[in-house]
């Protein structure tokens, strides 16, 4: 009796300590998930900063993908480069409009997707802390003749093979560094807001005006698709050409000023 009473009395203790054991060994086992500390932090951090994009960002909805520890998966950017062409090039200043946290990844969008849309990307900023929010872009009936809005987003996708683990806000930033600088967003912030409010304006709306230099025009359309130079009146102008006929932009100079805008739509 006393030997069975010894053993009852083990596995009772044994019983005890297995059933204050189990929550910390269950926890041990979840995945290390994002916490709502640090998504709010990545929030605070990187939500509407802006930066220098170092690689050139498709558009189409795919945009440009990461590996879980920031590497480029250049054999899906050079696919949807070459499916979609680039909205964002090479030294483009871009902005974080817009943060989406996926089960096994994080979206940033950027300049405001790289899908069409009826409004621009600064007038629909906004930070999505779980799914996605809608936001309306109204339809064109078939045989309307305007012009599609340009494209002048994409999106950068840092994804996991799993779940996203609890990394800080830094160690995100860090790991979208490989192509987007944040180090050059507060240079070219300055610069831009010590610029006329006109220019401002117009660099807010992606759009070129008489009077920008070509620092301006960068700034508010990026790169042109084309250049030619010409001599009209015996000036020496050059045309700075974006988009494909039939919707053309061109932005003519002559000297370092911007003496003439005209668009084809």
């Amino acid at each position: 009796m006393h030997g069975r009473g010894f053993f009852s009395l083990r596995f009772c203790c044994g019983l005890v300590l297995l059933l204050v054991l189990l929550p910390a060994v269950a926890a041990a086992a979840k995945p290390n998930q994002l916490s709502a500390e640090n998504r709010l932090a990545i929030i605070r951090l990187l939500a509407f900063e802006y930066a220098s994009a170092r690689k050139p960002l498709p558009a189409g909805e795919k945009g440009l993908e990461l590996k879980a520890n920031g590497e480029v998966n250049e054999r899906q950017l050079r696919q949807e480069l070459a499916n979609h062409g680039a909205s964002v090039h090479t030294g483009d200043i871009v902005q974080v409009t817009q943060i989406e946290f996926k089960k096994d990844r994080i979206i940033f969008e950027i300049n405001g997707g790289g899908r069409p849309q009826k409004k621009k990307w600064y007038e629909r900023i906004e930070v999505v802390a779980g799914g996605p929010v809608g936001v309306p872009t109204g339809r064109r009936s078939p045989d309307a003749t305007t012009a599609p809005p340009p494209i002048t987003g994409s999106y950068v996708v840092l994804r996991f093979s799993g779940s996203v683990p609890d990394l800080t806000a830094e160690q995100v930033r860090d790991r979208i560094t490989t192509v987007l600088d944040f180090s050059r967003r507060t240079a070219a912030v300055s610069w831009i807001e010590t610029l006329p409010e006109e220019f401002q304006e117009a660099i807010r709306n992606k759009k070129a005006v008489v009077g920008m230099d070509r620092e301006m025009v960068l700034a508010a359309l990026g790169r042109p698709d084309h250049k030619v130079r010409e001599t009209r009146n015996g000036v020496e102008e050059e045309d700075w050409i974006y988009g494909v006929p039939p919707f053309v932009t061109f932005v003519t100079f002559a000297g370092e000023r911007v003496v003439r805008v005209k668009e084809f739509k």
